[in-house]
């Protein structure tokens, strides 16, 4: 009976002719039963793990947002890297060796912020569908990625470079994510389906359902201002609005013209109120609340300091908005360009007030409460009777007062 028995274990080991695929079905039973009984014995833990998933998903989708952000300037820099001469040309050396890494700072210190701020929760929450439908293949992550990516590059169709920049950066950030996190998604869900209906599980139920509700509110606000976005780059150019609407610089306005579309007049930028009088005083009641990002800051200021006669209403303006106006950059002392022209800038302490804009929104202000300080710019003629242009900044890198810029255009 022994020599039987040993026989067996013998004839199942290694290097023998048994088959194992018999032993299959057994094996699973015990995997099944070992996670039931975690399941069932220590519930907390798989609620645990389910949190520690959702974080892992989370801080993945930031890492490679920011990844994106600094592989997309590094290879926006390549061709121009290889076009600069080899040696100095007229006395002055070339920048070529620092290029590249320039990029790379400027990626990851300008560029991702904006990418993390608008970009952020339309991907998780596009990737917490891909997690409940256990979509492991990487055919759907390089997708994702790679749209996402040509959304945040403008869809650069007339820069092959660029375009060509924006798809390899995409590519491979969508690659290693479904390495660290897409090929993985939905293991989780096969225990949870395990788990018998509680109380407890009812609650945490409705706490998604919850989440999942703001989650679709927040993606229909982006889906519905990105349909204005392309609205306003495929059709007709907006009316610029009274009074007319200008920028400093020629580039893409498309967020500008949205805009310029939502806030046509000085009347659209204030307060309500029961009359339609825009005197002086009525002028300082702007809606700060009506304010989701610079563009429109920038649109609804010029509305209003443009609706005055001249310059010097600008100082009492920035006050009543809460801004401080340094003497030298004032009314009564602006900063004269080299052209001529005559600003006036206003400063506002994010880091003692919070956020100016937007009003609403936690992850929003949250993302609005990174840089120390914001500056507004206003730019008035040489006689300093027309308003020109006004620009809105930001400090990230300063650990005194905000920053009142003093460099004259180039």
């Amino acid at each position: 009976m022994k020599e039987t028995a040993a026989r067996e274990r013998l004839d199942r080991g290694a290097g023998s002719n048994h088959d194992h695929s018999a032993d299959k079905p057994a094996e699973w039973a015990q995997l099944f039963l070992v996670r039931f009984l975690e399941v069932r014995l220590f519930p907390w833990t798989f609620d645990m793990t389910i949190l520690v998933r959702l974080l892992r998903i989370a801080l993945v989708t930031i890492l490679y947002i920011v990844a994106f952000a600094a592989l997309f300037e590094f290879l926006n820099a390549v061709p121009t890297h290889l076009s600069l001469p080899d040696h100095p040309q007229g006395g002055v050396a070339n920048p070529r060796g620092s290029l590249v890494v320039d990029a790379l700072v400027w990626g990851v210190v300008f560029r991702a912020p904006g990418y993390l701020f608008n970009g952020t929760i339309p991907l998780l929450i596009i990737l917490a569908v891909t997690e409940w439908k256990s979509a492991q293949s990487s055919r759907w992550y390089l997708t994702i990625w790679i749209i996402a990516g040509l959304l945040a590059a403008g869809i650069p169709v007339n820069d092959p470079l660029r375009l060509s920049a924006a798809l390899l950066a995409a590519a491979a950030t969508g690659y290693f994510y479904w390495l660290l996190a897409g090929k993985s998604a939905g293991d989780w869900l096969q225990a949870w389906r395990m788990r018998e209906p509680n109380a407890g599980r009812k609650l945490l139920n409705y706490a998604a359902y919850v989440v999942l509700a703001y989650l679709g509110y927040q993606l229909s606000g982006y889906l519905y201002y990105g349909g204005k976005l392309l609205w306003v780059s495929s059709g007709p150019e907006p009316d610029p609005g009274t009074p007319p609407f200008r920028v400093r610089f020629e580039r893409e306005m498309t967020a500008s013209k949205v805009a310029m579309m939502d806030f046509p007049d000085p009347a659209s930028c204030l307060n309500e109120a029961e009359t339609d009088d825009l005197s002086t005083d009525r002028l300082k009641e702007m809606d700060w609340d009506r304010i989701d990002n610079e563009d429109e800051a920038e649109v609804c200021v010029f509305r209003l300091l443009g609706s005055y006669e001249n310059i010097s209403y600008a100082t009492d303006w920035f006050e009543a908005q809460g801004f401080y106006v340094h003497p030298n950059f004032s009314s009564a002392r602006p900063y004269v360009e080299l052209d001529g022209t005559q600003r006036v800038t206003g400063g506002y302490s994010i880091r003692k007030n919070g956020p100016k804009f937007p009003t609403k929104g936690v992850i929003r202000r949250a993302f609005r409460s990174i840089p120390y300080g914001m500056s507004v710019d206003a730019t008035w003629s040489k006689d300093g009777k027309q308003l020109l242009w006004v620009q809105t900044g930001f400090s990230t890198l300063c650990n005194g007062p905000i920053n009142i810029r003093t460099r004259s255009p180039t």
